[in-house]
């Protein structure tokens, strides 16, 4: 063997090592959120007391609107895994444990991708590609467990049907923890039916696929299905999700995606490089399990786009796989294509150079933050929260949907909200709408002031509340900053504050601090 030969090789070899890290740093980089999502407080609040009850709260405590009302916390276990965290490892255990199961995501995809013969480099862009489509659901949400637990069961179905490698008896076990963490275990028990029920009908029409293979998933699949009723509502869990997700969402991550217009980029050059492929290569028959629930994952995001994650990660092994055959194809053809030498040295070094670029911009945040989770002033009532708060007002608290669980953490009980990011588990549709209306038109907070019997006025800066400042009306402006505004209504409940208010009595000192909680 040459001189020159041993040094490719060596070039190769130490690409191919450093091109694998690169997907990892790019989950790094994109999964390196630190600011805080809005529904972080009621989930540490909530998870605290299952864990000091010992027991879930059956029924709402927090809200003056929903007070009573049953409560269907399909997010319970993954909230006392936040609490615990956040207990004795503080923001750093939330702010690293979200990584690692971002960092796991990428490793079982990854392992996934290895499963067929695929060119490595091809991967790693395929990967990368994921990696970014799924980056916008990794803040420290309950939704993160739902990515991880999809992409297990996405492993374990391509290490059966793929590699013949029995682990399907993991698939129960996984569900009932899976069922208890968030309500996002439907699409995984979905995919899991659609799967079995393809796999089947190739068995029945082409016979592509043995009657052992088919009868040994199902096996299965009907424990797993048994599985998602271990939760503390039972079915009444499946008949309250399957209700709410026919409902429309004001939500924004609940919106359909436009198809047509420069949202969304990654994920439609995801779905493009999907279709492209598909049209352009007749499938295998036993690689259409693979077109089917990637197909169903599109659809689902389309729909809401929530759900784009998980055709990222439903697409990446098929893409990596039909990519890389199809970059081989191009190398068949095209001798040109082969790297010259320069190339070949200059390669190795522009992968180390952007992995490390990627691991630093990924650490930075966590570096400049101090490992704490960032609360952003100019997003959340600060000031107006700790005015309450320092001037002991109590009472029903009319807020928008998005300030509902800081106000719960820093106000309660002291204070109950009018609607949080509990939505449809505690809220009546009544509720929700009048709010959500409200939202679109800020004319339509004079309906919530109306029609619900809120003594404190939390709202934001907006020409209805400035125009309420100049109005005689009931209810008696006290504060505001460049982001919220609070009034009081002028009753019984408020006598003793209002009085402090016209004395010039009021704490209005503020202390800065950006940080959770």
């Amino acid at each position: 063997m040459t001189h020159d030969k041993i040094k490719n090789d060596s070039h190769i070899a130490y690409l191919h090592i450093a091109a694998r890290v690169l997907p990892f740093a790019a989950a790094v980089y994109f999964f390196s959120f630190v600011s805080a999502d809005p529904d972080l407080w009621g989930h540490i609040t909530f998870g605290a007391e299952t864990w000091g009850n010992k027991a879930l709260t059956k029924t709402d405590p927090y809200s003056f609107t929903a007070h009573g009302e049953p409560w269907i916390n399909h997010e319970w276990l993954a909230e006392v895994i936040f609490y615990l965290s956040y207990r004795f490892l503080g923001d750093a255990g939330l702010l690293f444990g979200k990584l690692i199961i971002g960092l796991l995501v990428v490793a079982l995809l990854w392992k996934t991708c290895t499963f067929q013969k695929n060119m490595s480099l091809v991967t790693v862009g395929i990967l990368i590609l994921a990696v970014i489509v799924i980056s916008p659901a990794f803040m420290i949400r309950p939704q993160v467990f739902s990515l991880l637990f999809f992409t297990l069961f996405l492993f374990l179905l391509y290490l059966y049907l793929e590699k013949d490698t029995d682990r399907l008896y993991a698939l129960p076990f996984l569900m009932a923890l899976w069922v208890n963490l968030h309500g996002g275990f439907l699409i995984g028990w979905a995919i899991l039916l659609a799967v079995a029920g393809w796999v089947t009908v190739l068995h029945l029409t082409s016979a592509s696929i043995g009657y052992d293979k088919v009868e040994k998933l199902w096996l299965w699949v009907i424990p797993t299905s048994l599985a998602t009723l271990l939760n503390p509502y039972g079915y009444k869990l499946h008949l309250f999700l399957f209700n709410t997700l026919s409902l429309p969402r004001q939500i924004s991550e609940w919106a359909p995606v436009n198809l047509f217009d420069l949202s969304f980029p990654q994920f439609k050059l995801m779905a493009v490089l999907f279709l492209i492929i598909v049209v352009s290569r007749k499938p295998k028959g036993n690689e259409t399990w693979q077109i089917v629930i990637i197909a169903a994952c599109f659809t689902a995001a389309v729909l809401h786009r929530r759900h784009i994650p998980f055709f990222g990660i439903t697409a990446c092994p098929y893409l990596s796989f039909r990519a890389s055959g199809l970059v081989k194809w191009l190398d068949h053809r095209r001798k040109d294509l082969k790297p010259t030498r320069s190339s070949a040295n200059l390669l190795p070094v522009f992968v180390t150079l952007l992995a490390a670029y990627l691991l630093y911009g990924g650490v930075r945040p966590y570096v400049a933050s101090g490992c704490r989770i960032i609360v952003d002033p100019e997003e959340y009532p600060v000031g107006a929260v700790q005015f309450l708060s320092a001037n002991e007002m109590h009472g029903n608290l009319l807020v928008p949907f998005d300030w509902g669980e800081y106000a719960i953490w820093h106000l309660y009980p002291d204070c109950r909200v009018s609607i949080d990011g509990r939505f449809r588990t505690v809220y009546p549709e009544s509720v929700i709408k009048d709010h959500f209306a409200a939202q679109g038109h800020a004319a339509n907070w004079t309906r919530l002031l109306n029609n619900y019997p809120a003594d404190i006025l939390l709202g934001n800066q907006s020409p209805f509340f400035q125009k309420m400042i100049r109005d005689q009306g009931p209810w008696l402006y006290v504060y505001s900053d460049p982001v919220s505004i609070v009034f009081l209504k002028n009753n019984d409940n408020n006598k003793k504050v209002l009085a402090d208010f016209r004395a010039g009595k009021l704490d209005y000192e503020q202390t800065a601090d950006v940080f959770f909680p």
